[in-house]
């Protein structure tokens, strides 16, 4: 069966450069209305789960802790439960309250940390103040709302900031 455009050009009512044009705007207008452009479609990369900083910045402790608390379970990048590997070493950083803090940690954990590409920060678990690695787009985002919880963050001059304010008897 033929399309329109056949009978059309077997008929002369237009020329062959009038269907080749009519066909290229046909795909021009379908490819823009699936917003891909021109060529073949390309597959989206995955967002990495963020803060929504701007909605948390007024809100309760009790939330802001579990908002950072659900963040940090889903993007850390040292892993929780499972032994660590005889590659592993101990790294030290810099806690708010003075002391020196300790994470052991794989060494492409460490690497991540010292590229930049990861920074570690201090979180409130369910268990008490706890340290994670995280990648540096999220440590940046829990610095927005907590300056003293990004611990470790190459480039970040809020990074390893010991909290000042002193304790009354």
């Amino acid at each position: 069966m033929l399309d329109l455009k056949a009978k059309l050009a077997a008929a002369g009512l237009v020329s062959k450069e009038d269907v080749e044009r009519a066909e290229r705007k046909e795909a021009e207008r379908r490819a823009k209305k699936a917003g891909k452009g021109k060529g073949p479609p390309q597959p989206k990369a995955p967002e990495e789960p963020r803060l929504a900083v701007a909605k948390l910045r007024d809100k309760p402790k009790g939330e802001l802790y579990d908002a950072v608390r659900k963040l940090v379970d889903k993007v850390r990048l040292d892993p929780v439960g499972p032994a660590p590997s005889e590659a592993a070493a101990a790294y030290h950083f810099p806690q708010a309250t003075g002391k020196i803090g300790r994470l052991v940690l794989e060494p492409n954990v460490v690497a991540q940390l010292g590229d930049g590409t990861a920074g570690l920060v201090s979180y409130m678990s369910n268990h008490g103040l706890a340290h994670a690695v995280v990648p540096a787009a999220c440590a940046r985002d829990i610095a927005e709302l907590m300056p003293l919880w990004l611990r470790v963050l190459m480039g970040d001059e809020r990074a390893g900031a010991l909290n000042t304010v002193e304790k009354v008897p």
